[in-house]
């Protein structure tokens, strides 16, 4: 009992500076829930957006390996939801080929921005060709593609040209 010998005002100071504490300790723990909430509702809303998105949306890795996707690419793949897409694209690759994930990438980090013919490959394991557009993110470093439309048979055999009126005349399609 360390108190007992305290004068009662040192006593009285103190649990008003507890109180203050408590108070304080308050007004920031409902400053961080705000944060947290509106960070959570921003999320959410990107996520529909995203998601909602009328094209395939991935980004990957410089090493090819994908980061994140939106539920139209996986579906364009074959796949259920993006998290299936992500763990077998991880392992497996999502690209036709490692020559094909090489050449696209490289393509796109060479700063062509419109890749014709590019091979993923399906869940099923069969190849299917699209157009996509691509973009370099530098911090952090990764590859962002957006997947137009599926492409003619055979795969490299189209030129850009040929693929729609909007690619040949260098418009983004809708």
């Amino acid at each position: 009992m360390r108190d007992q010998h305290r004068p009662k005002q040192d006593l009285i100071n103190e649990v008003t500076g507890l109180r203050k504490q408590i108070a304080d300790l308050r007004e920031a723990m409902t400053a961080r829930r705000r944060v947290e909430d509106a960070l959570r509702q921003g999320e959410h809303q990107l996520r529909m957006l995203v998601d909602a998105a009328p094209v395939g949306l991935c980004l990957f890795r410089p090493n090819g390996t994908p980061v994140a996707a939106n539920r139209p690419f996986a579906r364009l793949l074959g796949y259920d939801t993006t998290a299936e897409l992500l763990s077998v694209g991880d392992s497996l690759g999502i690209f036709g080929s490692r020559e094909e994930e090489g050449r696209v990438l490289s393509l796109v980090e060479r700063g062509l921005e419109r890749v014709a013919g590019v091979v993923f490959r399906r869940k099923d394991g069969s190849r299917q060709a699209f157009g996509v557009i691509g973009s370099v993110s530098t911090d952090p470093h990764a590859v962002a593609l957006v997947v137009l439309e599926r492409q003619p048979q055979p795969w490299r055999s189209a030129p850009l040209a040929a693929l729609s009126p909007a690619w040949s005349a260098g418009s983004r399609p809708g």
